[in-house]
């Protein structure tokens, strides 16, 4: 099983579907249908569960890679949350990489359905009459109390994003929340950072001072794209053109990356294969009507490490783009002719860092 931290939100949802299919009685049939709703408070997926008779229970997802008794709280809020935008007469169910026991308990103890990647699993209806649970582990396959050693993961990987997009000075309280990541995390990064000299602390332990393209090579040396994400390769026999002019229409969400998105900005020559953050590949690729290719693929689908690729994007020619930082570090990081691609990025950035920096 892929590590907890890798797992995309459309693999999470894809085992989950998975494992509630296989529990189901088999006269009962499912329905699971990922981002129904592109506004608001939309939830992660719908699920429907119908019995032999032809009632159907309701369900939303919220799906969650890394979630503990801590977070868990805020996970439920912000499922109810999605409940009354949707229908508030359908059922809350939480999908997660692990769910503690403690966890386990309190969601039953709520009266919410819920499903890990372990195999731990419990549905539950009334109407329908439903209610089906099976164990899985009992301890976290994946536990993150080890020191910092790379900028690789989720959180950090969050972490230098923002580090790179807003200009210090700022507190660690304050970039945490502009990170969305725990405060701890901005600090365990920062003083990795601080130690390879591309970072400064000021006397309360804020960032004072910050080299930019330090940090964005310094996270290249742990992040790389095509190691750190789910890549499938893909051909559209119309070439590029076509592929720009499709997602020019796209009314979903993706961020264009690597050459497609630097020639926007620091244009060397011309791309060769487009590179798309998407958050799921099968849809994506159902949508802009590709090919699946071994070879001569000119469309590589990206499902991301983290939806941080997806935050602040930037409109370029009609196409929506990945920010900065992301483009330089996936550049960085790619084969051929991209590492170069990336410097004259990095070059682009320096001259026009009002244009791409809060």
């Amino acid at each position: 099983m892929a590590n907890n931290s890798q797992i995309t939100e459309a693999q999470l949802l894809r085992k989950s579907e998975d494992s509630i299919r296989r529990a189901l009685p088999a006269d009962w049939t499912m329905r699971l249908v990922r981002k129904p709703d592109r506004g608001g408070k939309r939830p992660d997926a719908l699920l429907s569960l119908t019995a032999p008779g032809g009632e159907v229970a309701e369900n939303v997802i919220e799906a969650k890679r890394s979630l503990t008794a801590q977070t868990l709280l805020a996970a439920i809020d912000q499922l109810t949350s999605s409940i009354g935008a949707v229908d508030s007469a359908a059922l809350p169910l939480i999908a997660a990489g692990y769910l503690s026991p403690r966890s386990r308990e309190v969601l039953s103890e709520r009266g919410i359905s819920h499903v890990d990647t372990t195999g731990n699993l419990r549905l539950s209806a009334s109407r329908p009459g439903l209610f089906v649970e099976m164990a899985g582990a009992t301890k976290d396959p994946w536990p993150d109390d080890q020191p910092l050693r790379s900028l690789g993961g989720r959180g950090a990987s969050r972490a230098v994003r923002a580090l790179v997009d807003f200009r210090p000075p700022y507190g660690v309280r304050e970039l945490a929340a502009r990170a969305h990541v725990p405060p701890a995390t901005i600090s365990r990064v920062s003083d990795l950072l601080a130690r390879d000299a591309v970072l400064t602390k000021d006397e309360r332990g804020g960032i004072a001072e910050l080299d930019w393209v330090g940090v964005i090579r310094r996270w290249s040396q742990d992040y790389e794209l095509r190691r750190s994400n789910l890549v499938t390769r893909h051909l559209d026999p119309r070439g590029l053109p076509a592929v720009v002019d499709k997602l020019g229409n796209a009314n979903w969400r993706y961020a264009a990356t690597t050459s497609l998105a630097a020639q926007s900005f620091a244009p060397i020559a011309p791309t060769r294969t487009a590179v798309i953050y998407v958050e799921d590949a099968i849809q994506a690729a159902h949508r802009l009507k590709l090919l699946q290719a071994d070879a001569g693929a000119n469309v590589l689908l990206v499902e991301p490490f983290d939806d941080v690729v997806f935050e602040r994007t930037m409109q370029r020619n009609g196409l929506t783009v990945a920010a900065l930082s992301q483009v330089a570090a996936d550049l960085l990081t790619g084969p051929g002719r991209e590492p170069s691609e990336g410097e004259e990025l990095l070059i682009w950035m320096k001259d026009n860092e009002d244009a791409w920096r809060a």
